[in-house]
């Protein structure tokens, strides 16, 4: 639980770093009404990460607002560069299924720091939660650079840095899997077209529901 609670602690930081840093871009390039709208986004999103945070596990409900509220703010940040779209299954019980906080952000920031940043126009995300019966699945895609340009790009401007919410949520899962008996797992592809370029890249995170008397 003491190592659970301090890779929590080093997830918030980091996820927070990377928003000031959108925000620091806002003030300086946006007025003063369209900086304080972005800053009020970005309250909303902090006072529901801390709140998050507090509780082993949250409803997916709760998981998705999260997600929502930060895609808001990185969609104001990058002026429309990238569309994005949510699709939920309607079987899923999102206020009663319980997940990890913070089990799907760290991805969609790759997606979009990493992949749609650096697109030129036509970027879109979506983020699919599918029911699997006794696990969801969730699908994080996008349609940017792909990893390999990505990789080459690395240094070269923002979003250069190490991606330490990946590697942090890698060991949180790892000990979630331990502590609740589950086999979380994670998949990622690089889409490419018929030509073999790339597309863009998937994410599939297939996490077992976690049961509330448990956490």
């Amino acid at each position: 639980e003491i190592e659970m609670q301090a890779l929590r602690a080093q997830m918030n930081p980091h996820f927070l770093f990377n928003s000031l840093n959108s925000i620091k871009y806002y003030a300086l390039s946006k007025d003063k009404e369209a900086t304080a709208d972005y800053l009020t986004k970005f309250s909303s999103l902090v006072r529901t990460i801390l709140n998050n945070s507090k509780s082993h596990t949250i409803s997916i409900k709760d998981e998705l607002e999260a997600l929502r509220l930060y895609i808001e703010i990185e969609h104001l940040r990058l002026e429309g560069k990238f569309d994005y779209s949510f699709d939920v299954d309607t079987s899923i019980r999102v206020e009663q299924a319980q997940v990890p906080p913070m089990i799907l952000q760290p991805f969609v920031e790759n997606a979009i720091w990493h992949g749609l940043m650096r697109k030129t126009a036509g970027g879109k995300l979506i983020v699919q939660v599918k029911d699997l019966g006794t696990s969801i699945q969730c699908v994080i895609e996008d349609n940017g650079i792909g990893r390999k340009k990505a990789l080459e790009l690395k240094g070269n401007g923002p979003g250069h840095k190490k991606s330490m919410g990946i590697q942090i949520t890698g060991d949180r899962i790892s000990m979630i899997n331990r502590i609740y008996g589950i086999d979380t797992k994670v998949h990622i592809i690089d889409l490419v077209n018929a030509r073999g370029e790339a597309e863009g890249t998937r994410v599939v995170i297939n996490i077992p529901l976690i049961n509330e008397d448990a956490s």
